[in-house]
């Protein structure tokens, strides 16, 4: 089917009608605090000053700064007080204003948020520049209630129709996964600009809702309004994770007749665009083109050599950054890690994860650790990989138990295989992925009653694996199929076409995937229709001959798809570009650029 393009539906009525007649601040009402058992009802600033004379607008701030500091606790909510009674008259919303934007500059969102409910403590009246600052820490700490409270006050004061406030809500729903009530606001909004376009868009993309964040760039678009450098950033996000690069490389003509500056920003998203589409040599021009590159830039261009099997690109790029003395940072060794792993380079993954540490003061995250326990699992290096699990500075976590059971998968390692399981089902018993895993090895040695077991033990707890899907990009339009989905007979009668002239080459199916103990034709049907296949077919049928088809599919390939797209590059003379979850795979000519190691 077609993968549906457009708008999702808005919910009705605003987000925060339910909370108008009754905010969640606290209460505006003076108090006079007791600090230590003795009121305090004069300004400490103004003592030694003649009468009426203000102490100076930045000694308030800072002395405010130096007060806020010392009180914030993890139980500052639970007080009544009023800290800024201390202060009275020379608070006002100015000082406050420039108070919770510092704050949130340097990242301190809770003390932000504890000056904005003062404010509303001592009855200081926020201007509309004050709620951007504020909904940013709120959207940070997840305060998704708080941020409501927020959106109802500015209402109240009449400030949710100013485009600013607007923005800043629409940033703030999308940020905490709220994107229905972010449209709803955005909806409403009298005066909209480009940058509550980019609000939109990109609360879309952190919502993983990458289709409907391009039809909102289409909207956008028709809608007259300018796309800005932060536009196309989101956009070029989308179509990374859609792998859409069609659409991606009409985004860098836009940006290139546009005029669009280049900076690090769009200029590393172009590069990781290209890569996570498969596009390498693409990759490699667009990042050339950058004028300034950072360490972000150099890691999207070392993940992407890594993630497409071009593994030894990926440790020389690493060499040329060090010329360039940039200083890598833990994502710049996931990424060179990564690639140590889809090519198999064990003595040099070893050699990057040791001087991670004692050459850049790194400490290795849990991700480094899951690297280097696929590395040593798929060499089949299971004691070094159980020392390294048994012996690591963090607590393993379900990451390195589930790589150490998808690596005795491969190898058909039942023993360890059953004591990753039992740990991996100590930590998760409710993801069905993890009772797949345990009985994909089963099946490869045909144990019926294991596998029986664990079915009904997902049953129990009524647990369900995952679809396979993948989806195709065609003529500018992504198509997406689950696995076994209602066929079309042109497809279905290809499939079967495919299959006989297949065979004809050496092909067999591997029936020790399925997880049933049926009779060996019905196995072969089981694993016949994997959604990767139907769209290889419909891509076949649909697309211009010799073109390269690109598939996305959200598990990873299976040995008998593997083996099966590999023939068909041969055969048909096409070359295919497969992501799966994990990495890409490049067929072209009956090998892949894997080398058969994923």
């Amino acid at each position: 089917m077609k993968r549906p393009l457009t708008l999702i539906a808005k919910a009705r009525g605003s987000p925060v009608r339910a909370y108008l007649s009754a905010s969640a601040l606290p209460e505006t009402r003076r108090r006079t605090p007791e600090w230590g058992g003795a009121a305090l009802s004069r300004n400490p600033l103004a003592a030694g000053t003649r009468a009426g004379a203000a102490p100076p607008w930045l000694a308030v701030q800072a002395a405010l700064m130096s007060l806020v500091d010392s009180r914030v606790r993890s139980d500052w909510w639970d007080s009544p007080s009023s800290l800024f009674l201390q202060f009275d008259e020379p608070i006002d919303s100015k000082v406050c204003r420039h108070l919770i934007r510092r704050y949130t500059g340097q990242g301190k969102h809770l003390h932000s948020v504890f000056v904005f409910v003062q404010m509303q403590r001592v009855g200081v009246r926020p201007d509309s520049f004050t709620f951007a600052p504020v909904l940013k820490s709120v959207a940070r700490l997840c305060l998704r209630e708080m941020g409501r409270s927020v959106h109802a006050y500015a209402a109240k004061a009449n400030f949710d129709g100013d485009v600013y406030v607007g923005t800043s809500l629409v940033n703030f729903y999308g940020g905490c996964l709220l994107i229905g009530d972010a449209h709803q606001v955005f909806d409403e909004m009298g005066e909209r600009n480009s940058v509550s376009w980019n609000a939109l868009i990109t609360g879309y993309t952190h919502n993983r809702k990458f289709a409907e964040a391009l039809d909102l760039f289409r909207e956008m678009q028709a809608d007259g309004v300018e796309p800005t450098e932060v536009t196309m950033v989101g956009v070029l996000s989308a179509c990374a994770h859609l792998g859409a690069l069609s659409l991606g490389k009409w985004i860098h003509e836009y940006i290139d007749c546009h005029g669009l500056s280049l900076n690090e920003f769009l200029g590393t998203s172009l590069v990781d665009m290209y890569a996570k589409c498969g596009a390498v040599m693409e990759m490699e021009k667009a990042f050339v083109a950058m004028r300034i590159k950072n360490v972000y830039t150099w890691n999207a261009l070392i993940s992407g050599f890594a993630m497409n099997g071009r593994g030894e690109a990926a440790l020389q790029a690493f060499s040329r950054m060090m010329m360039e003395n940039l200083k890598p940072d833990g994502v710049t060794f996931l990424g060179i890690l990564c690639a140590c792993c889809h090519e198999g380079l064990v003595d040099e993954g070893k050699r990057y994860f040791r001087i991670m540490k004692d050459e850049f003061g790194l400490c290795p995250g849990i991700e480094h650790y899951g690297c280097m326990v696929d590395l040593l699992g798929q060499a089949g290096l299971f004691s070094e990989a159980l020392h390294l699990v048994q012996n690591m500075d963090l607590k393993p976590d379900p990451i390195i138990w589930r790589t150490l059971l998808g690596a005795c998968r491969t190898h058909r390692n039942v023993p360890l295989g059953r004591y990753a399981a039992r740990k991996l089902l100590e930590l998760e018993p409710t993801n069905a992925d993890n009772y797949v895993l345990l009985s994909n090895i089963y099946a490869q040695d045909s144990m019926w009653d294991e596998i029986a077991q664990l079915r009904a033990m997902m049953n129990q707890k009524a647990l369900a694996k995952v679809a396979g899907c993948s989806s195709i990009e065609i003529g500018n339009a992504v198509y997406e199929f689950i696995a076994s989905d209602c066929l079309k007979p042109e497809v279905h009668d290809l499939l079967d076409d495919i299959r006989k002239e297949l065979k004809q080459v050496g092909y067999a199916a591997n029936t020790g995937l399925a997880l049933y103990d049926i009779e060996e034709e019905e196995k072969e049907s089981s694993v016949a229709f994997h959604s990767e296949k139907i769209a290889l077919a419909f891509g076949l049928i649909r697309s211009p001959p010799g073109s390269t088809l690109r598939i996305v599919k959200n598990l990873r390939v299976c040995q008998d798809c593997h083996v099966f797209f590999k023939l068909v590059s041969l055969v048909y003379k096409r070359g295919i570009s497969l992501r799966d979850r994990n990495q890409f795979h490049h067929f072209a000519g009956g090998s892949c650029s894997c080398r058969d190691h994923w």
